[in-house]
Order: structure tokens, then sequence, then C-alpha cells
């Protein structure tokens, strides 16, 4: 058993093996294990990229039975902790720190088997040409995986019904099918689950709420959410509670987002609690709203796109949202 291998890559099938070749039941874990979890999710998640990439520099230089262990359990016990705390930013936070954790060693195997290995782990349909270093996936297996619009059909290297790949779209390919996996819902219900899970998990959720450690910075100044026309506050809503929204929400939610101050760090953060979040695909879309200075679409495009939710008796959606303000600023100075 390469101990190191599993450390690096605790949401592999050797890690899994590990786990039960040691007969460990999660559920029944000891308590320390449970604390150092809850302290990974809760520390780690949230430090800088560079903090984190020298975590992953000093995980090279462990080859211990015992270390990769506590870390392989850490792994599925965090999981378990994030559906008991059901916070979606924090779930994304999670699957973002081992998308860059896994994208950080496969870019520096210890040997071509390694990266050979793990590819096939995460997709087992995956078809190697090591002569010509030619990655290829069959038509059908590729469509299977569901992937973000990054990975749709019409951005695919497609040819007698393989799509083909160099290493570095392998790479972010692979990637995004591990955040994939560790987005899917566990079937468990909290009732399932010990009260030291619970407990913990409460105690999670709280503290990152009152710290607001994965949300907007609330110190921006902006309109107050409660003056948004009631098209773009459903929007928010439904952003914030972690709701996937239609392409055509996203969008035209961004560009009111533009069109009200925020800034493109703003914008990214807040899109940040979609489920489907994908920073490399917000960031670009974002970029081009501000690029081209894209304005709010009057209230017949928003109904003819389906996003009206009621009759307004206004021709576009700044027009309440002004009246909204001027109301604001009235109650404010009584």
């Amino acid at each position: 058993m390469l101990y190191n291998y599993i450390l690096r890559y605790p949401f592999s099938q050797k890690a899994k093996e590990f786990l039960n070749e040691k007969n460990i039941d999660l559920l029944s874990i000891e308590p320390e294990i449970i604390k150092k979890s809850a302290a990974f999710l809760l520390k780690n998640l949230s430090l800088k990229n560079q903090d984190k990439e020298k975590q992953f520099r000093d995980l090279l230089k462990i080859e211990d039975e015992r270390i990769s262990l506590l870390f392989v359990t850490i792994y599925p016990v965090s999981r378990l902790l994030l559906k008991v705390i059901d916070y979606n930013p924090l779930y994304q936070q999670f699957a973002l720190y081992f998308q860059k954790q896994f994208k950080y060693f496969i870019t520096k195997p210890l040997n071509n088997d390694e990266f050979i290995d793990i590819s096939k782990d995460l997709c087992k349909e995956l078809s190697i040409d090591t002569d010509s270093n030619q990655y290829y996936i069959n038509l059908i297996d590729y469509l299977s995986y569901d992937l973000s619009e990054e990975h749709k059909l019409q951005y695919a290297n497609l040819e007698d019904g393989k799509v083909y790949f160099s290493k570095a779209e392998l790479v972010d390919l692979l990637s995004a099918i591990l955040k994939k996996r560790i987005l899917k819902n566990i079937d468990l219900e909290k009732e399932d689950f010990p009260k030291l899970f619970l407990d913990y998990g409460i105690a999670i959720k709280d503290k990152i709420l009152k710290e607001n450690t994965f949300n907007t910075p609330m110190a921006i100044n902006k309109p107050q959410v409660n003056t948004y026309p009631p098209c773009f506050l459903k929007m928010h809503n439904k952003l914030i509670g972690g709701e996937r929204l239609t392409h055509i929400e996203n969008f035209t939610f961004a560009v009111f987002l533009f069109n009200i101050g925020y800034s493109y760090d703003e914008i990214l953060e807040l899109f940040k609690n979609l489920p489907n979040f994908d920073e490399k695909i917000a960031g670009y879309q974002i970029q081009k709203i501000i690029e081209k200075k894209y304005s709010v679409p009057s209230c017949d495009t928003l109904k003819s796109n389906g996003l009206c939710v009621g009759e307004c008796n206004v021709k576009h959606p700044f027009q309440l949202f002004k009246f909204n303000i001027n109301k604001e600023v009235e109650n404010n100075a009584k």
C-alpha cells in the first residue's frame, strides 16, 4: 500500500478500500476524529490559496500509515458533517478545496502510473494511449457525466464517436467529475446520524453564520435587498438559499447586480452560493457582462423569458427599484 497516495487522494477507490480493510464504521467513529473533521471544515477551507498549497507540499513528504489513515478518515467524516450542516456555501468550499488538491497533485504525479491510476479512478471509461499521449472517452459515456456548461459537447474535440482531450483538458474534466462526485447527496437522513454528529453540525453552522465565513461581505455599500423588484428579489433569494438558477436567471441577475454597482469580485462571491457554481465559467460570464455593459432588460423581456413574478404596473424594473429606494430613504429620514 502506497500510503502517500491515499493521503493525497482520500476520495479515491484505494482510500475506500483501505478504510474497509481497517473495518472502520464512519457513523461510530471516535469523537476525536469528528472533532478533527470539524476543525478541518472550519479552518482549512477558508485558508488563502498559498497556505493551501503549502499544506499540499507538506503532504508530499509523508509516507506514514497512521497519518494516512487519519486523513483518509477525515474526508468521509467531513462529508457526513456537511450532510448534517446542510449549508451550500460550505459544501462548495469543501469541493473547491479537494479540486485544488487534486489538480496540485495530478500535475505533479510521482510517476506516470499514478497519473493513469487516479485518472481511471475518477473516469473509468477513459482510454489512454500512452504512446501517442491521447486521451479519449466514447461519446455516450462522456454525455452520461452531465457536466457543467464548460464541458458541453459544442466545446469538445469529437471524432468518430469519441471525445479527445489534451492532458490539460483531461485534468479539467477529471476535476469537474470529482466536484460532481463530492457534491453528490449522501443517502442518509438526519435522524440516521448519532447525536455527536448533530451537535457538531449545529456548532459548525452557528460559527460560520456568526462569522460570515463564506458569505459576501456585508460592509459593501449597496441598495438594500428589500428594494429589489419582485422578479430580482426572487432570483436573489433562490441564489442565497443555494437553489439552482436557470441560465437566463444567472445572466439576468448578474446584469442587475452589475447595474446597481456590484463589482466583479462581489458578483462572483455572491454566485458561489449556487450548487452548480463553477468559478471559471462564472468569472468569464461576469467579465463579459461588465465589458459589454449590458443593461437590465425591460419588463416585457423579463415576461417573455418567464422571469416576471407579478404585475407591478411599470414598463421597466428600475422604475419600481427607484421608487423603492426613495421610499426607503424617506422611511430612514423619519
